[in-house]
């Protein structure tokens, strides 16, 4: 279940680490948009991560190998480590100017980008809570 994996694999917190710093960028991104939204012939941009942070996350039908030593074969962390989004140019219709920044979807945007940050963000703290009830063994809360 892709909870679990969440909430207690071993490259979780550099996935959901990665996760913030993709949601980070897209705000900035997003941003810029909206500052250049009347600038002639600015095209909006915007970045995709979601199929690689699934990849990195999707174990799948592969085996779970972790290593010892950085010289042995297998998955890594540095897979993750490398990831970098996809930056990508809009392909909405341009006004008369060139520009095409349409103000609505990028708000749309910048607010989708913040909900999905707030979430990663809770399920971090989750995972904190989650892992210190065990080793303290008191009900989670």
């Amino acid at each position: 279940m892709l909870v679990d994996k969440i909430l207690f694999g071993d490259r979780a917190p550099l996935v959901l680490k990665k996760n913030l710093d993709f949601q980070s960028q897209r705000n900035l991104l997003i941003s810029s948009n909206i500052t250049n939204m009347n600038t002639p012939g600015y095209k909006a941009q915007d970045l995709d991560f979601k199929s690689q942070l699934r990849e990195a996350i999707d174990l799948g039908n592969q085996l779970s190998v972790k290593t010892t030593d950085k010289k042995h074969m297998g998955p890594s962390k540095e897979s993750l480590k490398s990831l970098e989004p996809d930056i990508f140019e809009e392909k909405d219709a341009a006004r008369s100017d060139g520009n095409n920044v349409n103000i609505d979807k990028e708000m749309m945007k910048l607010s989708e980008n913040q909900i999905m940050y707030n979430a990663t963000i809770q399920i971090m703290a989750k995972r904190g809570s989650t892992l210190r009830s065990a080793v303290t063994e008191t009900a989670a809360q």
